[in-house]
């Protein structure tokens, strides 16, 4: 962004206020020309809108209510756009080479962005960290890059080392692997050097461009109230794939989903905005992903630190205590996040399953939950168990064992050794239940629903085996319960079509499993109320920064650190 583009003005409404820019060279879809309006609308309201485009022979068009407008099919290359004018989204159709959006004025709280303090934990991706600092770096809403290594290898690296010399900006810190939560947690800390800024929190593999991050900024900054803003998702290596967008978590049952109509991936490559009707919140989103989350100035002073959990959940947790705390959530479409897809095969059928489903129920338990989250629980791992997902139930019940062990026993104690205690258990698993040299080939469709249920419980009651296996074969993406539910066993194949994985159901374990899942969940709702009550005393003692700092001291180093009273202090404001 160039000095020109920065709304500095000491005289409120001395020149026109930037809202969005467009430049085609650099890549840009349809997305990102676009103009959300009735998201600007909500902060800026009713004031007219200027378009600047380089070519006059471009059509402007409206999006009201799904329905597609012609508001201006010929002109200078000036458009103008009413106060009055009530639409969803206006876009250029068209040889669109430029667009530049303005208001005729720059509001007072627009009148000097802050700046924005990076925050980016990563752990053994160097290539995609390095690459990561690099571009942020290069954005001059940017003023520093916190970069909190969690693998021990950055600091020797020599890309990390020219990088370093070269930006005075960058800061590298080094501690042990305490996951995503842990992370953010040491780079929230240190960004409170600088207060007065936004605070972006980032996965290192999760690119967002400087245009993305303006808007944000400029959203975050003209919203009369304290807000949180996100970015939407999108597959990197689909480009046009929408991953999630605008998301909440239920009060009653404790699952995060959409807050709009993207449950599933959407493909946007060849729509225009009048079909994008489906992201139409129709709840407000009550936390946003931290794969691309702005936090107001002063924000982590207000709500403290994210909750000790390693990994999942945190972020959904900060956000429901920061609604608590009046602040809103803002997704701003024609923004972006660019983030390898991730698969239920990586998260339910591996080590991460465990602790996800702990801090669910924990979350839950803080934030009023009653027992009807048990009952979700239960009914999710009855499905577990009816498709053939036994690891999936079994790291579930792993993790409702400790969470009925309760906060005393793990919360902020087991974050260095949540994923190897996590991983011990799907080796044991393992173990038992080794994979064959060669998967078997497919020999069955996927049949109707119901048909697949009752198979299901058919197998699940057998003693013995069938004699014909029926086995399917699905890809790790399309991984459901339901699309495993009433095979015999079932390939799981990579974006190749090669198979990495066997689910090969075993009935007398199946009803072990349910065994255990019954009375498991039995003393979940008998000791629901008293657990909720010592983990909603046991979670603001715990996101304090004074319990953070002890498990950052004695493992960590910062290049700073013989300038500071410790490694985890942050640094004066120069």
């Amino acid at each position: 962004m160039s000095a020109h583009d920065r709304p500095e003005a000491e005289e409120p409404g001395a020149e026109p206020l930037l809202l969005q820019r467009y430049d085609a060279e650099e890549g840009r879809s349809l997305w990102d020309q676009a103009l959300p309006l009735r998201h600007w609308r909500r902060v800026l309201g009713r004031l007219p809108l200027t378009a600047e485009v380089e070519d006059p022979s471009v059509v402007l068009m409206a999006s009201v209510a799904g329905e597609r407008r012609v508001l201006e099919s010929e002109g200078s290359g000036v458009r103008t756009v009413p106060a009055s004018l009530e639409a969803d989204w206006l876009w250029f159709e068209g040889d669109v080479r430029t667009v530049r959006w303005t208001v005729p004025r720059i509001p007072r709280a627009a009148a000097a962005l802050p700046r924005v303090s990076v925050v980016m934990p990563t752990l053994r991706r160097e290539s995609a960290a390095l690459a990561q600092a690099r571009a942020f770096l290069a954005m001059p809403q940017v003023r520093e890059v916190i970069v909190v290594d969690q693998g021990g290898t950055l600091a020797d690296h020599p890309g990390m080392a020219r990088l370093r010399a070269e930006h005075a900006g960058l800061r590298l810190i080094t501690q042990q692997n305490l996951g995503g939560s842990g992370g953010y947690a040491r780079g929230m800390l240190e960004a409170a050097a600088h207060p007065e800024d936004a605070v972006l929190l980032s996965d290192d593999d999760a690119a967002i461009s400087e245009e993305s991050l303006r808007r944000m900024l400029l959203l975050q900054t003209l919203s009369p109230q304290r807000t949180i803003v996100g970015t939407p998702l999108f597959d990197a290596e689909r480009p046009g794939r929408l991953l999630a967008h605008a998301e909440a978590v239920s009060p009653q049952d404790f699952q995060w989903r959409a807050s709009d109509g993207v449950h599933e991936r959407v493909d946007l490559r060849g729509t225009d905005p009048a079909e994008w009707t489906f992201l139409v919140e129709t709840t407000p989103p009550n936390y946003t992903g931290w794969w691309g989350t702005l936090l107001p100035p002063g924000t982590t002073e207000e709500l403290g630190m994210p909750a000790p959990f390693f990994l999942k959940w945190d972020d959904a947790e900060y956000g429901l205590r920061a609604t608590r705390r009046g602040y809103r959530h803002a997704v701003l479409p024609g923004t972006s996040v660019r983030h390898p897809s991730w698969n239920a095969h990586r998260t339910q059928m591996a080590w991460p399953a465990r602790i996800l489903h702990r801090n669910r129920l924990t979350t839950a338990a803080v934030h009023g939950s009653g027992r009807r989250v048990v009952l979700s629980s239960l009914l999710h791992q009855f499905k577990h168990v009816l498709a053939g997902h036994h690891l999936t139930a079994t790291l579930w019940e792993s993790g409702i064992d400790s969470f009925l062990a309760g906060p005393e026993s793990w919360l902020g104690s087991d974050i260095a050794r949540a994923r190897a205690d996590s991983q011990q258990v799907v080796l044991a698993w393992r173990a038992d239940h080794p994979l064959p040299d060669a998967l078997p080939p497919a020999t069955e469709s996927l049949p109707g629903l119901l048909p697949c249920l009752l198979r299901a419980i058919v197998l699940l009651l057998r003693r013995q085996a069938p004699e014909r296996r029926r086995v399917r074969r699905v890809s790790a993406e399309a991984l459901r319960w339901r699309s495993t539910l009433g095979a015999d066993a079932v390939v799981v194949t990579d974006a190749q079509g090669r198979g990495v994985d066997e689910l090969a159901p075993m009935p007398a374990e199946g009803r072990a499993l349910l065994r255990r899942t019954l009375a498991s969940h039995a003393r979940l709702a008998l000791a629901w109320p008293r657990l909720a009550r010592r983990y909603r005393g046991a979670m603001p003692r715990r996101t304090r920064a004074e319990a953070w700092i002890p498990l950052f001291e004695g493992s960590s180093a910062s290049p700073a650190a013989d300038r500071r009273r410790g490694p985890w202090t942050p640094e004066p404001t120069p």
